[in-house]
């Protein structure tokens, strides 16, 4: 089947200028050991300020107070910082998962925290999303379950989500094939494609995450099944059917984007 190409193009830009959005004018830098690692609202700062004695609101910004501290020592003071964001109702969908916390800028990890205040710090994430082809050139989609505490509902690629602290990108994406689809990775031969990477507003904070997109071809007689009940449904989908339905907003931004990666490569 030949793409369209111009309409994949199109609607790449489309997703793209919504996937990229400053932080909401007023929102505070966030800063560990003197690098800036994030934005919260002016109420997470505030409240950090007044209940973290270690948190300092100033001209530059929220300051996590750490002169001489190890990386164990930062890990330990974030952690009470989302403790009590989550004491407070400041955060939800608490997942006991460690993420890295590295500057804005690049560089080596400071510290690790809890995935759930990751987006009320504004802090920067990593994840891999897999797309999955049939042999005809069909492809797997996943609903997410009804009680996800992000996108419940909506279509996503067969596989996805969040590099762990002191995992690979390969790691990740091996548990989360085995968790979501009750797939071996070491059978698909997944390659690597583009990089996604979104900075917007969302209604847990400000999401800036990063997706290594990868693809693969499921070999015949493999029907993926999740295991994890984070995914309502699978389905085979010609892609006409999927672009209509990314046009419609039926999938997440995150996932439409993986996907269309995949397809202008294929143009």
């Amino acid at each position: 089947m030949k793409l369209d190409r111009a309409r994949l193009q199109a609607l790449q830009r489309h997703l793209l200028a919504r996937a990229d959005l400053p932080p909401p004018a007023g929102w505070i830098r966030v800063w560990l050991s003197g690098n800036a690692i994030g934005a919260a609202s002016p109420e997470v700062a505030r409240f950090l300020a007044a209940r973290e004695p270690r948190c300092t609101l100033g001209e530059r910004g929220l300051e996590f107070v750490d002169d001489g501290f190890d990386f164990r020592d930062r890990c330990a003071l974030l952690a009470d910082a989302a403790h009590r964001l989550r004491d407070a109702g400041l955060l939800h969908g608490w997942r006991d998962e460690q993420l890295d916390v590295r500057p804005l800028a690049g560089g080596t990890r400071l510290a690790t925290i809890e995935r759930a205040a990751c987006r009320a710090l504004g802090i920067p994430t990593h994840a891999v999303h897999m797309n999955g082809f049939h042999a005809d050139g069909r492809l797997y989609v996943a609903r997410r379950a009804d009680d996800k505490p992000i996108d419940p509902g909506m279509w996503d690629n067969l596989v996805g989500g969040m590099v762990a602290a002191d995992e690979s990108d390969l790691q990740a994406l091996a548990r989360e094939a085995k968790e979501e689809a009750g797939l071996d990775l070491a059978r698909l031969a997944p390659a690597r494609g583009g990089f996604v990477r979104e900075r917007r507003p969302v209604r847990e904070g400000y999401m800036v995450e990063s997706v290594q997109v990868f693809d693969a071809a499921l070999p015949p007689g493999c029907e993926p099944r999740n295991e994890d009940g984070e995914v309502a449904a699978i389905e085979l989908r010609d892609i006409p059917e999927v672009l209509d339905a990314i046009e419609r907003d039926e999938f997440t931004l995150e996932a439409a984007l993986v996907t269309l990666d995949a397809l202008l490569r294929r143009a």
